[in-house]
């Protein structure tokens, strides 16, 4: 009895244990030389450490094979037909693991032997539903070279001389390392860094909320994205870069960077000291440091055309020399993941510090043309501004059990501002005639703190597509800055008056949310799911901005008309649905969001409230078809709403520049934006041939403009302002190729983009229409150990049309980089951007821009990785910085003070495990 009851225990918990056994591996197989299911093919599953077989099956009439109850570990899955090549992909499978190998192209012997195609070459490129692989062994790099210098050799993405990278022509916001954050927002600390044979796959892909990529609904969050799949026999040691630089008279550019890793954990190190304008800091920092960039560029948010200054503002650890000031940069981090317990536990952890001082003086001249006058206004002046962070961030995700898990983030950031400006203005008639000065400084302290928490269950049910998941968010901030304004102002005419300001500036913000949403997904059928959604949220905003004035060196005058304590609340209560339809070669979802937000604005010193109510429909429709294996079509639609912040809705004036003065419209209301997308792409891996682009419209309803009144005095007075018939759109198309038995790829390029935009000047309203038309050829030849070439040259279009401005003019690049390698392990590298404008009426100068830079190398130690390094930046001394903007009723043209010729001698070392590099399997 005993025995038999045994038995029976023994079976039934290997029963269990097979039951909880739920990976499952399944695709499709297809001929790609006729384009049909293939059937009868082999597909085995091998344990990747012995190669072991464990299971197999044979593909369907359809070409669709399943193999389930898989066990947790690391496998090869290998698929054989008769006359076909053999395909072998390896994979990690955990319990709950779904992996969907999609479609898998079988190619006939004949045609690999016809073709001459090396065997790393097969399957270089594949799309995965939504998702663009790219083998990284199958381009060839040279020994020592980066991600940076992979992702310039793979079809399709585009890297600029700043380290900024477009994919399929949309820039890409985040790059990752194995899925999971490598220094928060510094993509170039992965791309810089990381070796590129240490990368065994490139992934680009829209990156999805973690709620949408766990129900499968798309939410309309996307973020363009690269994941970096390292290998896994790179994962078990360390390596890194070091860089000692310096140069005449008093330029330094020191860098560091180590990363250690040991099977799933990660641990890196930067630390970077410079004054050439590499500073560490992320894409996503760049805009708080000013600078811009030579390509034209449309400003959605006036209608104009900007053209910017060359190189970018100060980016992410390794890009830019020119940007607006003269910056010094200290910047160091730290990195540590890990994934404990054969994964159910994932924590991921980053420290940055960073600190930028620059120095600058500028000169901006703006006319402004209206219907009845014009007038000039023209500044000068110069600024010193410190900037400090403190930034921690980092990721705890769990697996409860087989089918649920628990996810938590949390950022924090504290920041220390110091601002010193002096500015002198003169505004002038049409005539040249003055009509005001202002002599002003301006300068702040300021300290700011800010967190941001996530917490997200998720959980999945016995029945396949039926799901729950819960999303908990908290944001808070807060700042505080103390300052002052001096300012001697006159105006002329009617006695010439004038004044003195002598002012203490105190603004306080303080910001505290919270929002919650539940999703629970039911399977109607095996391709049909339904999605349905609660959110709850409530956000609490308080502005403080006390203005007093100076009387015998104190500042206890409260000054009621330049002061406000104002308080914004918003309780959402939204409610949504979502079906979603899943074929073998099609999906879509379509659905929306109804949404009640209730306003409660409140003027804290005048003791009074304004509230109202806003009831929103959010439409959501997303289309994706597989057309090929390799091509692929998208569209989608989304619609939102852009609520005004607290400081657009405070009823204050802000008199910070006396003649251009700003104050906030409690009338304001929220805009409604109408986005709908098309993307495509197409690759043809046996003749590296890639076709790709998309098309993007947003068209706005009660967009948020700006209302402006110009006195007889030259005082400018803006306020933000509801108007109606703005729009944008942007496309861009690419085709690129290989020349037949040869190293040259060819890419050519076409980008069509324009906007409308609406405001008001003096109670007439001004329409600015504007476009830019573009086309561009580009190639670049790589032969190992000899030579690397590249070449882009664009011609565009550029018009600005509104009531008082007709602005039309051609503008062409054209950039070249070239790499020679000379006997004795030398090297001669040089890159060259000429930027040439078209003058027109109102761009009168010669804003054209010749930029040569030039290198001598020298490759020291075995294997190659030291190099010693002489390079000469802006070798002709015509680095420009300056910047123009067309909008409704004004033209401007700013110049300031940025990097120019300086040379600098550099060491690097790049280190590994056993201190050289790899070897160049091309070798």
């Amino acid at each position: 009895m005993i025995k038999l009851t045994t038995t029976f225990l023994l079976i039934v918990i290997s029963s269990i244990a097979a039951y909880s056994q739920q990976a499952i591996i399944k695709g499709f197989i297809t001929d790609t030389a006729e384009k049909k299911p293939l059937s009868n093919s082999v597909v085995a599953l091998l344990r990747a450490k012995d190669s072991t077989l464990l299971k197999f099956t044979r593909s369907k009439v359809d070409g669709s094979f399943i193999l389930s109850n898989n066990s947790a570990g690391n496998y090869l899955l290998l698929v054989t037909h008769p006359t076909y090549a053999d395909f072998f992909v390896s994979t990690t499978l955990k319990d709950t693991s779904i992996v969907d190998m999609s479609v898998i192209p079988m190619i006939l012997r004949s045609q690999l032997l016809e073709q001459v195609i090396v065997v790393q070459k097969l399957g270089a490129i594949r799309l995965k539903k939504d998702t663009t692989e790219y083998i990284a062994d199958s381009f060839k790099v040279a020994a020592n070279a980066n991600v940076e210098d992979l992702l310039k050799r793979l079809p399709g993405i585009q890297v600029d001389k700043d380290g900024k990278i477009k994919a399929q022509g949309e820039d890409v916001q985040k790059v990752l390392v194995d899925g999971e954050e490598f220094f928060g927002d510094d993509p170039t600390m992965a791309t810089q860094n990381i070796r590129a044979d240490a990368v065994e796959r490139v992934q680009v892909y829209d990156r999805k909320s973690d709620q949408a990529t766990f129900t499968g609904i798309d939410d309309g969050q996307r973020t363009k994205t690269i994941n970096l799949q390292l290998k896994e026999d790179k994962k078990n040691g360390y390596f890194g870069k070091i860089i000692l630089g310096g140069g005449l008279t008093d330029k330094f550019n020191n860098q560091a960077m180590i990363n250690a890793f040991k099977k799933k954990r990660k641990f890196a190190a930067y630390g970077i000291m410079s004054n050439t304008g590499r500073t560490g800091l992320g894409w996503g920092d760049q805009n708080n440091y000013g600078g811009g960039n030579t390509n034209i560029e449309f400003d959605e948010g006036s209608g104009g055309i900007m053209i910017f200054n060359n190189g970018d503002d100060f980016d992410g650890g390794g890009g830019s020399y020119y940007g607006e000031g003269l910056p010094t940069s200290w910047s160091a981090g730290t990195h540590y993941s890990n994934k404990l317990d054969s994964g159910k536990h994932n924590l991921n952890l980053n420290y940055q510090f960073r600190k930028l001082n620059t120095i600058g003086a500028g000169a901006t001249t703006t006319q402004y043309l209206l219907t009845d006058s014009s007038y000039f206004r023209n500044e000068r002046g110069n600024k010193f501004n410190q900037r400090l962070r403190n930034n921690v961030s980092g990721t705890y995700e769990v697996q409860l059990d087989s089918s649920s898990s628990l996810k938590f983030t949390a950022n924090g950031t504290l920041n220390k501002t110091i601002t010193n400006n002096y500015t002198f203005n003169e505004t002038l008639s049409g005539f040249k005639s003055p009509v005001n000065t202002s002599s002003r400084n301006n300068n702040s302290r300021g300290e700011s703190q800010a967190l941001n928490t996530t917490l997200l269950w998720r959980k999945k049910f016995a029945r396949k597509g039926r799901t729950v998941s819960l999303n908990v968010d908290e944001r808070y901030s807060n700042s505080e800055a103390n300052g002052f304004l001096n300012s001697y102002n006159q105006i002329f005419g009617n006695g010439n008056n004038k004044d003195t300001i002598d002012q203490q500036k105190i603004n306080n913000s303080h910001r505290l949310s919270f929002s919650g949403k539940a999703s629970y997904t039911e399977p109607l059928s095996k391709s049909v799911t339904l999605e349905v959604n609660y959110g709850l949220s409530n956000s609490n905003s308080e502005s403080e901005r006390i203005t007093n004035d100076g009387l015998n060196g104190k500042y206890e005058t409260y000054i009621d008309s330049l002061s406000s304590h104002y308080g914004v609340n918003v309780l959402t209560n939204s409610g949504g649905a979502n079906i979603r339809v899943n074929r073998k070669s099609i999906n879509f979802s379509m659905g929306g969001t109804i949404s009640h937000a209730a306003f409660l604005q409140k003027d804290l010193r005048q003791d009074t409230t304004l509230s109202y109510v806003y009831l929103n429909l959010f439409p959501r429709a997303n289309f994706n078809w597989t057309i090929k294996p390799q091509t692929r079509l998208s569209i989608r639609y989304n619609g939102n709403t852009r609520q005004p912040t607290i400081e657009q809705l405070q009823p204050l004036n802000d008199n910070s520049d006396p003649f251009f003065e700003r104050k906030g419209n409690p009338d304001l209301k929220q805009e409604f934006n109408h986005n709908i997308g098309l993307n495509f792409s197409d690759f043809k891996v046996l003749g590296n041939r890639s076709i790709y682009g998309y098309l993007d419209f947003t068209t706005t309803t009660n967009a948020i403009s700006t209302n402006d009144q110009i006195v007889a005095s030259g005082k400018r007075i803006s306020q933000p302002f509801n108007v109606s018939g703005n729009y944008s759109y942007s496309s861009y198309v690419g085709y690129g190729f290989k020349l037949k038995k040869s190293d040259f790829n060819i890419q050519f390029n076409a980008n069509f983009s324009g906007s409308q935009h609406n405001s008001i000047i003096n109670t007439q309203t001004i329409r600015n229409k504007s476009g830019n038309y573009q086309l561009g050829v580009g190639g670049n030849y790589n032969k190992d150990k000899k030579i690397e070439f590249r070449l882009g040259i664009d011609g565009g279009y550029n018009t600005s049309k509104s009531n008082t401005i007709n602005n039309n003019y051609w503008s062409t690049s054209i950039n070249g980089d070239i790499t020679v390698f000379l006997p004795w392990k030398t090297q001669i590298r040089t890159n060259a951007d000429l930027n040439i404008r078209q003058r027109t009426p109102l761009f009168t100068q010669n804003r054209n821009v010749y930029l040569w830079n030039a290198s001598f190398s020298k490759k020291i130690f075995k294997g190659e990785t030291g190099l010693l390094t002489f390079e000469m930046k802006d070798m002709l001394n015509q680095n420009l910085g300056f910047s123009r903007d067309i909008s409704e009723g004004y033209i401007q043209e700013r110049t300031y003070e940025t990097i120019r010729r300086f040379w600098l001698i550099s060491f690097t070392w790049n280190f590994s495990k056993n201190g050289k590099a790899p070897a160049n399997p091309w070798d």
